[in-house]
């Protein structure tokens, strides 16, 4: 974890909240994590770069663009 938080930390942004999976037939670890930041590319280059692997990635810009356009969808549909 004192590596993972250091390759965030390089990137000026801060580890808000983690959470560790570990599962019974592997040896491997799943590490949720919520950053600081809303732009997290560079982060996501370092974990590639030391070989991690990220399952998924989340932006709240990109959660409200989404919603946003539904939400213009949905009232075009009310407003022929």
């Amino acid at each position: 974890m004192s590596e993972i938080s250091r390759m965030v930390e390089s990137d000026d942004a801060k580890i808000l909240a983690s959470f560790i999976t570990s599962h019974q037939d592997s040896n491997k670890l799943e590490v949720t994590l919520k950053i600081n930041k809303t732009e997290i590319s560079r982060i996501l280059h370092t974990f590639e770069r030391f070989n991690y692997t990220v399952l998924a990635s989340y932006n709240e810009s990109e959660y409200h663009k989404d919603l946003q356009g539904r939400y213009d969808e949905f009232m075009r549909f009310l407003n022929p």
